[in-house]
């Protein structure tokens, strides 16, 4: 015992001596800021374990020898110094400092391989690990059901189609075989087509459908999505037909949550009542915290003009929210500890209700925090604060360490702390007689009359507000920029205008998500307010989203520039001057031009090489074909199901490649598969001419009506070709059309696609579209191409296409299939395989990328097998 007791003693004398002794700077910090430095220990904890992560005992036992190395050096060199009877020294002090942080380090490491353990080892990962496989399971709901629009419901589709798509995050516990259920654990998201929107958290359900893991991209510069779902704790999903394949076994008995998920539920019926289908989007998204609801060309916008912030419930919600229900307790003369519970109680409600995102629950501790001081009249550090936020985020999940939506988040509240306290460098002396010019200033501007007064506080509001904008664009430029691909300078005054209408949209929501549901005609007036506020902030959405030059997408700079540009920006703090300031925006505007000269070179093409690329878009078709004289081309953009017009496959393929620009885009025929992604790649790329078969826009209805709408809007040239035309008429290297004849052949669009054939080295590449018969006779009765040669099959690989007579006339070394799963049946590969062809299919294989060489030679990468 007196071992014991005096080990006791040595520790407390050690750490009072050697770490917190008044005076020094180790001490000044871990008083003024032990959260920061716990969070930041806890960063290094969580990414060392990441980095090395084997096993949960592997992990832990290296955890441990390092934590009992940095537990007894301390003791052992005090014990080294009171024998030897040896002052304390200065680099004792830091060495006891130093193991104190490595001790915090191997607790936030030990944490997170405890829970990536845990993840890993859930028993739903093995049958992940097989081919797509059908499976009914039992599993709890785990949390309030996200619900959307149905990207199927729109267009020439089956009127049975349900409008809506549920999505479900599932926690399994019984999975189905041949003896029966038997226990198994781990999460799935399930899909499902219709409104499940009843079901509450903690349903008994049961489901059937195909079990999947979550892909790996498919296409170059695609974003990989894994790590996303991983930091929710899901390991795969569920695909079904319809809502009929989910079963209710038994229903909650959890009231709090059933009572949360009901205000999620009718705060949403409520306000799409009360708005249109413009803004009932934005309201939901705004209010409740579910985007899924807003249309992605409504996304592009607010990416366009910096307010994508809309859509993520941040801690700039709750704060508004709690302002306005500050006032409002103030009015009512409430005294502070009433307020701070009532202001509490809103604020978690709030976080619940909208689904516990980390900006809000960072918002949430932050405001907590702060008001707890205020009524205990005990200052508080807001940074300090940010960094007890900061550990609770990584102690909940570990995994938000990786979260770019976490990272902004922290990275817009530091810049705003910082930007809205400038510094004042020099003596006590110089302060003060700031302080004496403002005392000055502000009797001169009172001698003025009452409308300049109120008039120049206006303004420096709006400057101020403008200043703070310009502060957090810049800073988190790079971050937006390498996620998104975008640079938007309107932001800066995007976000200036439509804060006011933020300001009343937001609360007006949440008052008619409460109001409503009690009687109607409560909900009427605040609805009606929240929706000419929210047309308001959609009406200078797009008027800011018009401007030229206000907004370009570009490719996204490598990582290590963005480490760089932080690291730079980080270290200038240290610099206290108002020049620092200068150095700041210089060095934003620097970055950036340095940076866009980087991302905007074409990628190497070796020389006299021509390069096809065939991307993954499932069943539809794109192909950038790259020539040696470094044109770009594109050789159709769509895909079905794409009833949205994306071209975010394309996008992203282009933008790997570092190009912005592209010399011409083919369109082969006028099937929506083949030509749908063309508005919004014109939105992103700068395209010199568009070419057709004849009179494929003659009549401009339906999907082809947006074509027309787009090439007119960016003034893109338009030329229709026909069988003979060459380089004179395309302007391409060695290209030629092949087919249709100027007055086209009997059938369908199929039969009329655009057959485009480019020479390379005595090699050929050939691109037929959906060519189908009679188009196929008329194609074969031309001239042969020199054997060897590479071909896109034609109509993705369709049994129906007559492959044995475009085999036997191009005879091609190798075929690229464009398709989805149904093109990767091993009847198609037979198919094109019959005379000696090497088959690839993008369902597969995911982007091919094919490159002819000067001597003939064809290399052929698949980027799933061997991603460039």
């Amino acid at each position: 015992m007196n071992a014991v007791r005096k080990g006791r003693q040595l520790l407390r004398q050690v750490l009072h001596d050697d770490l917190l002794r008044p005076g020094s700077r180790s001490s000044s910090l871990v008083h003024r800021f032990p959260f920061v430095i716990g969070s930041a220990l806890a960063v290094v904890g969580v990414l060392c374990d990441s980095i090395w992560f084997v096993s949960l005992s592997t992990n832990l036992f290296r955890w441990a020898m390092i934590a009992v190395v940095a537990g007894l050096l301390p003791l052992l060199v005090q014990v080294v110094q009171r024998r030897r009877r040896q002052p304390p020294r200065p680099q004792w002090r830091g060495l006891t400092w130093g193991c104190n942080a490595v001790l915090a380090i191997c607790v936030f490491g030990s944490w997170h391989a405890f829970r990536e353990a845990t993840y890993r080892n859930a028993s739903i990962v093995d049958r992940l690990h097989q081919p797509s496989q059908p499976v009914v399971v039992r599993g709890k709901l785990d949390r309030t059901v996200s619900l959307r629009r149905n990207p199927l419901s729109f267009g020439r589709l089956r009127d049975e189609v349900s409008p809506w798509q549920s999505q479900l995050t599932v926690e399994v516990h019984q999975v189905r075989t041949a003896d029966g259920f038997v226990p198994v654990d781990g999460k799935v998201l399930v899909y499902v087509d219709g409104d499940l929107s009843q079901r509450r958290p903690g349903d008994e359900l049961e489901v059937y459908g195909w079990l999947k893991a979550f892909s790996a991209p498919t296409n170059p510069g695609e974003p990989d999505l894994r790590p996303s779902y991983r930091r929710r704790g899901l390991h795969g999903r569920i695909e079904t037909k319809n809502a009929g394949a989910v079963t209710v076994l038994a229903e909650t008995n959890r009231p709090i949550s059933t009572a949360i998920a009901g205000i999620a539920t009718r705060g949403r019926q409520s306000l799409l009542r009360h708005t249109d289908e413009q803004t009932g989007a934005l309201a939901i998204a705004l209010v409740l915290g579910q985007r899924e609801f807003v249309d992605p060309k409504t996304r592009d916008s607010l990416l366009a003009t910096g307010t994508a912030h809309l859509l993520s419930v941040s801690g700039m919600h709750l704060a508004i929210l709690v302002l306005v229900a500050t006032w409002g307790l103030s009015a009512v003369g409430l005294r502070p500890i009433s307020r701070f519970a009532v202001i509490v109680a809103i604020s978690a409600l709030y976080v619940a209700v909208t689904g516990g995102r980390p900006p809000v629950f960072r918002a949430a501790i932050l405001i907590a925090v702060l008001l707890l001081s205020t009524c205990f009249r005990r200052t508080s550090q807001p940074i300090n604060t940010l960094g007890v936020a900061a550990m609770v985020l990584i102690l909940i999940n570990p995994t938000n360490v990786f979260s770019i939506g976490v990272h902004l988040s922290f990275l817009a509240v530091i810049t705003l702390m910082l930007a809205g306290r400038p510094i004042a460098p020099g003596s006590m002396r110089n302060e003060l007689e700031m302080q004496r010019e403002s005392g000055f200033q502000t009797l001169i501007e009172e001698s003025r009359g009452a409308w300049f007064r109120h008039g120049k506080t206006l303004l420096r509001f709006f400057m101020q507000m403008a200043w703070l904008s310009a502060c957090v664009t810049g800073v988190s430029l790079p971050l937006v920029w390498s996620q998104f691909h975008l640079v938007s300078i309107v932001s800066v005054l995007t976000n200036v205008l439509v804060w006011g209408g933020l300001m009343i949209a937001l609360p007006m929501g949440v008052l008619t998500v409460i109001a409503d549901p009690i009687h109607y005609g409560l909900g009427v007036v605040p609805g009606m307010i929240c929706h000419g506020a929210l047309r308001y902030m959609w009406l200078m959405i797009q008027w800011t989203e018009s401007w030229p030059g206000g907004h370009v997408w570009l490719p996204a700079p490598p990582p290590a520039l963005v480490l760089v540009f932080y690291a730079v920006m980080g270290g200038s703090l240290l610099w206290r001057s108002h020049t620092a300031r200068w150095f700041r925006i210089g060095w934003v505007v620097t970055w950036g031009l340095a940076t866009l000269l980087i991302v905007t070179r074409p990628g190497p093409l070796p020389p006299a090489t021509l390069e096809a690329t065939f991307i993954d878009v499932g069943h539809g078709t794109s192909v950038i074909v790259r020539t040696p004289d470094q044109k770009v081309w594109l050789y159709d953009c769509g895909r079905m199901g794409n009833s949205d017009g994306t071209s975010r496959d394309i996008d992203t393929a282009l933008w790997a490649l570092g190009v912005t620009h592209l010399d011409g885009v083919f369109l082969s025929h006028a099937d929506a598969d083949h030509y749908n992604s063309f508005p919004a790649l014109a939105e992103r790329f700068s395209i010199d001419s568009v070419l057709t078969p004849p009179s494929m826009l003659a009549t401009a209805e339906g999907g082809l009506a947006a074509i027309v709408a787009a090439i007119d809007r960016h003034q893109i040239e338009q030329r229709e070709l026909a069988a003979g035309a060459g380089d004179d008429q395309i302007g391409g290297r060695s290209m030629a059309v092949l087919h249709p004849p100027a007055g086209g052949v009997g059938g369908n669009d199929n039969a009329n696609s655009m057959v485009l054939q480019i020479d390379h080295g005595g090699r050929v590449l050939l691109l037929p579209g959906d060519l189908e018969p009679p188009g196929t006779e008329s194609l074969v009765s031309q001239p042969r191409p020199p054997a060897g040669g590479v071909m896109m099959a034609p109509h993705h690989g369709s049994l129906s296409m007559n492959a044995d007579a475009v085999l036997a006339w191009a005879r091609p070394r190798e075929t690229i299939v464009s398709g989805s799963r149904r093109a990767a049946r091993l009847e198609v590969r037979e198919m094109l395989s019959v005379t000696g062809s090497g088959v690839h299919v993008t369902a597969d294989q995911g982007a091919v990328r094919v490159r002819m060489g000067g001597s003939a030679e064809i290399e052929v990468l698949s980027w799933l097998a061997q991603p460039w």
